[in-house]
């Protein structure tokens, strides 16, 4: 095996005993017992029933993670990677579109193999414990809206690498670290303005206490709030969250609707 090869196994080796070593002292230090700071906010019953979901959610990534793990490795070890790559060749397409081809191949084949732990994740632990609102039509949906994503904003991001790669030679890696440098940045904006809303639906939150305290802080701190949005988290899921997103001065507060109903 040459270096290259033992570089890449000696980082999925140890990426995967160092997550694996911190699940295990996450379940090491799990505790039943509620602590003093939240005895005003939860029960002894609430706060145990949040450790066993961890502790599911933690074994069940145990699972997960080494089952990733033997897959690739025995992608790499049969030569699969080669083997995909030297097929496509055979059709004659430039090198351009004989790469978009080859990491769809690979993309559509880990999604068809992670779907059933998605589903488990989703319908089995989340429905146990009471947190999972979506329905299998939601989910199937959020599924090809993401295979589109994919394959348009992928499209594009990859077909820009493998053309600067192609027509670049030994630069091809200094264009790629910028493409993908560009990637981030446009990234935070077209999630505000597209990615986001065809998931979800995102409301403005009305004026009102609440409001006038998220801008009087937002003001206070001097971050550039444009945009307090409620979105129906309820649709997927029970669980209380809210996130920002933007860049520059276009930032944008999103706060679940089951945030605004349960706290």
């Amino acid at each position: 095996m040459n270096i290259y090869l033992w570089i890449i196994l000696a980082a999925l080796l140890v990426d995967y005993f160092l997550h694996a070593l911190s699940r295990f002292l996450d379940l090491k230090n799990l505790s039943t017992d509620l602590p003093d700071e939240f005895t005003d906010h939860y029960s002894s019953e609430e706060y145990a029933r949040s450790q066993e979901y961890l502790r599911e959610n933690t074994r069940f990534s145990y699972f997960t993670s080494s089952f990733d793990l033997m897959v690739i490795l025995l992608v790499i070890f049969l030569g699969l990677f080669n083997t995909i790559d030297l097929w496509l060749r055979d059709f004659g397409f430039s090198p351009i579109i004989s790469g978009l081809i080859f990491f769809g191949v690979l993309f559509f084949v880990q999604d068809i193999l992670g779907t059933p732990f998605s589903l488990y994740g989703t319908f089995i632990i989340e429905e146990k414990f009471g947190f999972n609102k979506m329905t299998l039509k939601t989910f199937i949906l959020d599924k090809l809206k993401g295979y589109l994503l994919t394959l348009v904003l992928g499209g594009v991001f990859l077909t820009a690498i493998l053309f600067f790669f192609e027509k670049t030679g030994e630069y091809g890696w200094l264009y790629a670290w910028g493409i993908i440098g560009l990637f981030m940045i446009l990234i935070q904006p077209l999630f505000t303005l597209v990615i986001a809303p065809m998931f979800n639906k995102f409301t403005p939150l009305e004026k009102g206490e609440l409001r006038t305290a998220i801008e009087n802080y937002a003001q206070k701190v001097e971050f550039p709030l444009s945009r307090i949005d409620v979105m129906d988290g309820s649709k997927r899921s029970a669980k209380s969250n809210a996130y920002f997103s933007g860049f520059g001065k276009q930032k944008r507060i999103a706060l679940f609707d089951t945030l605004l109903e349960k706290h």
